[in-house]
């Protein structure tokens, strides 16, 4: 009996070990040909990008070592990073027109050649060190990539159109139309960025240790992310008026500001739409930064461009209240 038993076992373990294999193979053949398009949404992970993002953000903060590579070849990456950080220099990928440029290029990229577009010195270091990268810490990247890219599609197939018309009654313009996201293993300072202008976004959101990129919070990150193409610090929706009324009063308002009353839009909005699929604990992002870059700014918030997001207040009205109990004190002159 304990024969047939230990038998027994050894057959629903290696059963289960080939349905495994057989799910993981059928997850990567659903996810291999990329990009994935919902909609105005095309998402993507790609080998290129996510080693330029990975050198990037290692050559600026000196941390996140890639962990699956070792011995001679992480003696070789580290060289590979010096290099890319005399490449970078002091510049930024969200404002230094070279770089993003050059992100777009790669991208576009799906072959094993580089576009001559490229910058020589950038070219050089990643044609290097793309076989290393490769051999070792690429697979897992693309896996974890994939799989928040997996989450994210029915949450966008379900509620991106609904979310996108809501964002244009709020801001009232209309959002990007082509919106690319490529989901990467680092995404600079803070997990995410994104660059374009018009109908044009690029996202660059980071797949791994980013809670803004998993679960119900990616559905919100998604649509802040592309707000940044419409939504300015001085310009465009909510800047503008904010620059105008702040003239208007005499005052100057947080140089974030802007950036809270965008978090609160879509992170009120997604709450509301999640709201109508039955999620009904559902916590913002800007949630977790009221203690931190946004102090000072939930109350006004909450009351006055909940009042506006409501009907009840009209944007200028709104901007007015916040500007005034959100502005630092003007200077003894």
């Amino acid at each position: 009996m304990r024969v047939k038993i230990i038998f027994l076992l050894a057959v629903v373990l290696v059963c289960g070990v080939g349905v495994r294999a057989q799910a993981g193979a059928d997850f990567n053949r659903a996810f291999e040909n990329t990009p994935i398009k919902v909609g105005r949404y095309h998402m993507q992970s790609n080998a290129w990008v996510n080693l330029h993002q990975r050198l990037l953000y290692q050559a600026r903060f000196k941390d996140e070592k890639p962990s699956l590579i070792a011995g001679e070849d992480l003696v070789e990456w580290n060289k590979g990073v010096d290099a890319y950080g005399v490449f970078l220099g002091k510049r930024d990928p969200i404002f230094d027109q070279e770089l993003v440029l050059m992100n777009a290029a790669l991208s576009a990229t799906s072959g094993p050649k580089l576009p001559a577009s490229i910058p020589a010195a950038a070219a050089k270091i990643l044609d290097r060190f793309m076989p290393i990268y490769k051999k070792a810490q690429w697979s897992e990247d693309d896996r974890i990539n994939k799989f928040c890219m997996s989450i994210a599609v029915p949450m966008l197939q379900s509620a991106a159109d609904e979310l996108i018309a809501a964002h244009e009654k709020a801001y009232g313009v209309q959002f990007p139309t082509k919106i690319h996201v490529d989901f990467t293993a680092l995404g600079w300072q803070f997990g995410a960025y994104t660059v374009g202008e018009g109908a044009t976004a690029h996202v660059v959101i980071q797949s791994q240790n980013n809670p803004a990129a998993q679960g119900f919070l990616a559905l919100e990150s998604l649509l802040h992310e592309p707000s940044h193409v419409i939504v300015g610090s001085t310009s465009g929706a909510v800047g503008a008026d904010l620059a105008r009324i702040s003239k208007e009063l005499g005052l100057r308002p947080m140089s974030n500001l802007w950036h809270a009353i965008l978090f609160y839009t879509s992170g009120e909005l997604t709450r509301r739409t999640l709201v109508r699929r039955g999620v009904l604990d559902y916590k913002p992002i800007i949630t977790r930064m009221y203690a931190g870059p946004f102090s000072g700014d939930q109350g006004p918030l909450e009351k006055y461009w909940q009042a506006y997001l409501d009907g009840k207040m009209s944007s200028d009205n709104a901007l007015r209240e916040i500007i005034r109990e959100t502005a630092p004190p003007k200077k003894a002159s």
